[in-house]
């Protein structure tokens, strides 16, 4: 299976655990609020790890804040400085940067978060 696969499932099983509509690149128009969505884009790779950033947005509708900061939270404490290791892969990620992005539409509420995550395909080793 490709590292990037193995990558994407391990993160959408860590995101389900805190929340229920986990979406990777593409949110469908009907998705119910809240929902995460995340990308994960290579930005080098050298010595066999490849070094990718990790882009989460958490959205709600409505005039709260208080569901997207919680999550927000939840995230951020398990991916920071988390590491994962199987018979094919091994990563660990770590947070970059946490900000509020503000929508055209006033009652959508999102934050993004970004991870380094520093990953590496194991292959026999």
């Amino acid at each position: 299976m490709s590292k990037t696969i193995e990558l994407r499932e391990e993160l959408t099983r860590i995101f389900k655990t805190l929340i229920e509509e986990v979406h990777y690149e593409v949110v469908p128009d009907d998705s119910p609020y809240p929902y995460l969505s995340y990308k994960l884009d290579e930005i080098r790779s050298e010595y066999g790890k490849s070094f990718i950033i990790a882009e989460v947005n958490i959205l709600d509708y409505g005039t709260e804040t208080r569901i997207v900061e919680a999550l927000a939270d939840k995230i951020q404490e398990r991916l920071h400085k988390y590491y994962f290791i199987n018979d094919n892969i091994q990563f660990s990620s770590y947070k970059l940067v946490r900000n509020i992005v503000e929508e055209e539409d006033k009652k959508i509420r999102r934050r993004r978060l970004t991870f380094e995550v520093q990953l590496f395909e194991l292959k026999g080793e």
